[in-house]
């Protein structure tokens, strides 16, 4: 386009300042933190403690005692051979590398330990991340100026540095070394190499398409639809298709360069996989985590878009502009248009299968920062069109309104007014445009959450918005059982109780499926029995067990030992507990199950087992 780019050139500059500046003068307490630690890890364990597979984990113990990563060391699963693999692929370490290296030549001339995690690490990986960051704005500019004027590539970058969720999850939420922002990076880099190789057919290209291909692979392995992009590539029509293939043929050399490129680089992931675990292909994000994983029949599209809880266009509205420059690539550019909108579509629809679909603490959808470089195309040219128009000025005034709304929550999210995990839709407008925090009537419009720790409460309140919808009692008395586990001289109620020890039965359980029990977003399960033995406490093995199922796998299980606190020998003693079942499940056709087991040697007798179901009578609602 033009060869002056002044004001494409001062907004870039300014972005990079003020992004840099939030950067620099509000880190976040912890920068190595949650999802970052894990992804972190490979570094310090490799070269600092030379202990990948963590046999010793008194080291990662202590570290985890002194900067408190986490609460649980969920970032890693202990293999069946014994050893630790991590969750994390090991695309971002590499990235993160050279930053870590400084940081442990600089840390031993300093006040602080060259132990991996101390302050000089925290803080080079995020400027490093920072300096990735402003690669990736470049990038965007670069593309941006050989297809659109000037001023629409300087609104372009301003409506997505500023004017979407991307400027807090960068700068402000302390979330600038997470996955989400270098794969946008890496996205801006790949379009840029795509459009240039297609120019030149250099081979000096094409090697780096396929470097930058491999490692976004590599940082998150679904992301390796950024294939689509090159290959999609001027695909307009069926002649243009049948050329395509000609021009890959042409350069079979080069692409198979390009594909053995991308190969070797996953063999760094294959490779560490096989030392950890002693396979090559294995699922370690999904291993001892069934209460989360892709469901690709039932996609949450809806919720990501619209949603109050993290719906992207309710937190990021500018990017509707985006899907209308679909329609403009569409018209103006066929060339962009199939790589462009077959790899948004897909990409949300991979987004949008995942089970825990909000992503956790974030401001609107972050799992789509990443396609924001890709969807800068489709941006720019709408921006480029509305500025030839005579509504132009209009559209000024809606871009600087919609700016200052997501600066405005943006800022709101920063300060706790609003929620990043469990925002409700009255919850957000009983907090819109407030700037003081919200008391205790709002909160409890908030959403209930995914999971709850510790004893959960069934309150007076909750007694007064829950209504009882599904009972299911066993009293032993005409259960299919085996005449021999049952006891006729012993009994809470009726005739018999079942006689629970190594002999007879160890355990007796009660499953419904979540779908039985609720058609709404969540239950309150209450929980009892009735317990009877002549030995004390003590000298029993027994637990009371509240959990759910996925597929036969279990995730979030609530057990209560018996104890001389809830236990007392030759009476009946009723054991009651609540359990709150977290909100939009894995599946609806997930299982509760409540179940009493004797692990012990002393023989335990229960009687009347029960599962009561407490709906919400209002459902809050994220829509």
């Amino acid at each position: 386009m033009q060869a002056d780019h002044k004001i494409s050139d001062f907004c870039f500059y300014s972005l990079a300042l003020i992004i840099s500046f939030f950067v620099i003068a509000y880190p976040p307490h912890n920068v190595l933190a949650y999802d970052v630690f894990g992804y972190y890890m490979y570094l310090p364990l490799s070269f600092k403690y030379h202990d990948l597979t963590i046999h010793d984990y008194a080291t990662l113990d202590k570290l985890m005692n002194i900067y408190y990563p986490s609460e649980t060391f969920y970032q890693a699963v202990k293999w069946d051979n014994g050893n630790w693999v991590m969750r994390y692929p090991i695309g971002l370490s590499i990235l993160y590398a050279p930053f870590y290296f400084i940081a442990d030549f600089i840390a031993p001339y300093t006040s602080y330990k060259a132990d991996g995690f101390s302050q000089p690490y925290q803080l080079s990986i995020l400027y490093g991340c920072l300096f990735y960051t402003l690669v990736g704005l470049h990038f965007i500019k670069k593309t941006l100026l050989l297809f659109i004027s000037d001023g629409a590539c300087a609104l372009t970058l301003l409506c997505i540095g500023i004017g979407t969720n991307y400027f807090l999850h960068v700068a402000i939420h302390g979330q600038g070394a997470m996955s989400h922002n270098i794969l946008f990076s890496l996205y801006a880099i790949t379009f840029y190499l795509t459009i240039k190789w297609h120019q030149t057919y250099s081979i000096k290209y094409i090697i780096l398409l396929g470097i930058t291909i491999g490692i976004t692979a590599l940082c998150r392995a679904s992301e390796i639809i950024c294939l689509i992009i090159p290959v999609m590539y001027g695909i307009t029509n069926k002649q243009s298709l049948h050329n395509k293939i000609a021009l890959l043929l042409k350069y079979k050399t080069q692409i198979l360069i390009f594909t053995l490129i991308i190969i070797g680089i996953g063999f760094i992931q294959f490779g560490y996989w096989k030392y950890s675990s002693g396979h090559f292909f294995i699922n370690p994000y999904g291993s001892g985590n069934p209460g989360e994983g892709f469901e690709f029949t039932s996609p949450h599209i809806l919720k990501v878009l619209f949603s109050f809880r993290k719906g992207w266009f309710i937190y990021s509205p500018l990017m509707l502009l985006a899907m209308y420059g679909l329609w403009r690539l569409y018209k103006d550019n066929k060339i962009l248009f199939a790589c462009v909108s077959i790899y948004f579509f897909i990409n949300l629809y991979i987004v949008s299968s995942w089970s825990c679909w909000w992503y956790g603490s974030c401001f609107g959808n972050r799992a789509l920062i990443a396609s924001y470089s890709t969807l800068c195309i489709p941006l720019g040219y709408a921006i480029d069109h509305i500025l030839k128009n005579k509504f132009k000025y209009v559209f000024f005034r809606i871009m600087i309104i919609l700016i200052g709304f997501n600066l405005f929550q943006s800022w709101q999210m920063s300060e706790g007014i609003l929620d990043s995990t469990n925002m409700s839709r009255d919850y957000y407008f009983s907090t819109f445009f407030q700037t003081n925090h919200p008391n205790q009537a709002q909160t409890n419009l908030l959403l209930k959450g995914k999971f709850n720790n510790g004893v959960e409460v069934f309150t007076k309140e909750d007694s007064v918005t829950h209504s009882l919808s599904y009972m299911k009692g066993i009293n032993f008395e005409k259960e299919n059982i085996n005449p021999k586990f049952l006891c006729d001289s012993l009994k809470h109620s009726g005739k018999y109780s079942l006689r629970t020890n190594p002999k007879t039965i160890s355990s007796y359980s009660i499953e419904v499926k979540h779908e039985t029990l609720t058609k709404k977003s969540y239950t309150w399960i209450k929980a009892s029995v009735w317990v009877y033995s002549v030995y004390p406490a003590d000298s029993l093995d027994a637990t009371f067990t509240i959990q759910l199922k996925h597929k036969g796998y279990i995730f979030k299980p609530k057990d209560y030992k018996l104890n001389s606190t809830n236990f007392k020998p030759n009476v009946w003693n009723k054991l009651e507990y609540y359990y709150l079942t977290p909100d939009d499940l894995r599946s609806t056709k997930d299982v509760i199950c409540v179940a009493f087991s004797n692990k012990g040697k002393n023989t335990i007798y229960i009687d009347d087992l029960s599962l009561q179901s407490y709906e919400p009578i209002v459902d809050k609602s994220v829509f």
